[in-house]
């Protein structure tokens, strides 16, 4: 009775669908973090410019399994929440270099902040994502 093909094929396809949804559900989101906050000047100011962008980059030395950068938008209120997968889910948990994009428009490309927030290698900012901590602060120094 257990050897029919036909009863074979049905164990061998439940098998299969659950296999599916195992792996469908590794990940499911369990390892990341929401992340949002603000951005703004050191003496509070918002940070303004045609478009403003800020990144969560992995670090070279980040336990993150998973390693996959995050960026956001940054509103006119300076404002953000960041996007890894789909919107607004955040970043993996873990150690991250945020760095900053603010410039004019597109064609001329002119940088309104200084030039050490824009880069991985001479941002001062790190963090460390968890699940205790989504809101943070980022304040910078006006370009002179």
């Amino acid at each position: 009775m257990f050897n029919h093909p036909a009863s074979r094929a049905s164990r061998i396809s439940s098998l299969l669908g659950l296999g599916f949804a195992v792996c469908g559900c590794v990940g499911c989101g369990s390892d990341m973090a929401p992340v949002a906050g603000r951005v703004e000047f050191s003496d509070g100011s918002p940070v303004r410019g045609g478009i403003r962008v800020i990144r969560f980059e992995p670090d070279d030395d980040s336990p993150a399994e998973v390693r996959k950068a995050g960026s956001g938008d940054i509103a006119e209120d300076g404002s953000f929440v960041i996007t890894t997968k789909k919107p607004g889910d955040g970043v993996y948990r873990g150690k991250y270099v945020v760095t900053f994009t603010v410039i004019s428009d597109r064609e001329s490309a002119k940088s309104l902040i200084p030039s050490q927030y824009t880069t991985y290698v001479d941002s001062p900012f790190e963090v460390t994502v968890d699940r205790g901590k989504s809101d943070y602060l980022f304040k910078l120094e006006k370009p002179k």
